[in-house]
């Protein structure tokens, strides 16, 4: 396992802000899966969010078996015949982990607001490694960006650009090409981490890691991979409002 925890994002309908909500964990050990709600689920609510129907209680921690439905219904099934070749999209192999899935995926779906990003974890070598899908590709300028990271090839370099005058996220990275074509941003839920890296380690890598052509969807284009050193005192996701609000 790669991710050993998602956190569920919500996006208020009035503000386009994206919020962090809850922490979904994987046991292996007991192959339980532990949902907690964080404490920026209260900010969240006073933009207009309620806890999901499957759960509740904002003090509650929840244990299942099974994937809850909030995962379930995020996962293509195994039964579709472009199955494979999904996973083949995201750098997965055909028994890789529900949660490896939707950690590079999002679990993204056009009738909600809800989107997944995982808790990155120290790579074999102790070092910080971790996947995802490169976001807003469909606003960047067209035709131009989707023929230009056609060409990308596995392994190509991309560059990190604060925009810090976006109207959404002053914080959002944007992501250019050597020579210098903008292919859309790093997820959100990275930014923070992803200026804490950059100045305890003096850069941040972030390097193609997969095209995927038509017809894959334009959110599923580009995958890359994001590494850099880790420092002794990082802790991916540190801040107070990713912490549970209840411990039992």
């Amino acid at each position: 396992m790669t991710s050993p925890a998602l956190f569920v994002s919500w996006r208020s309908p009035k503000t386009r802000a994206v919020l962090p909500v809850a922490r979904i964990v994987f046991h292996s050990d007991r192959s339980l899966y532990e949902f907690a709600y964080i404490r920026a689920a209260e900010q969240a609510r006073e933009q207009g969010f309620l806890p999901f129907l499957e759960f509740p209680d904002l003090h509650r921690i929840y244990l299942s078996e099974k994937p809850f439905p909030l995962l379930a219904n995020r996962l293509m099934p195994h039964g579709r015949p472009e199955h494979a070749g999904f996973l083949a999209s995201l750098g997965l192999t055909p028994s890789a982990h529900p949660m490896e899935i939707l950690a590079r995926t999002g679990g993204q779906r056009t009738t909600d607001q809800i989107a997944l990003f995982p808790m990155p974890a120290p790579d074999a070598n102790g070092c910080y490694l971790t996947y995802c899908l490169v976001q807003a590709i469909r606003y960047m300028p067209q035709p131009g960006t989707e023929e230009r990271i056609a060409r990308l090839q596995p392994g190509d370099p991309l560059f990190m650009m604060g925009d810090v005058q976006n109207p959404v996220d002053p914080a959002a990275i944007a992501l250019r090409t050597e020579d210098n074509h903008l292919v859309g941003y790093l997820p959100a839920y990275l930014a923070g981490d992803a200026w804490k890296l950059t100045a305890g380690c003096g850069d941040l890598h972030v390097r193609v890691e997969r095209v995927n052509p038509p017809p894959a969807e334009v959110h599923h284009r580009l995958l890359v991979r994001v590494a850099t050193c880790w420092p002794d005192d990082f802790r991916p996701f540190s801040d107070e409002k990713f912490q549970p609000l209840s411990t039992h």
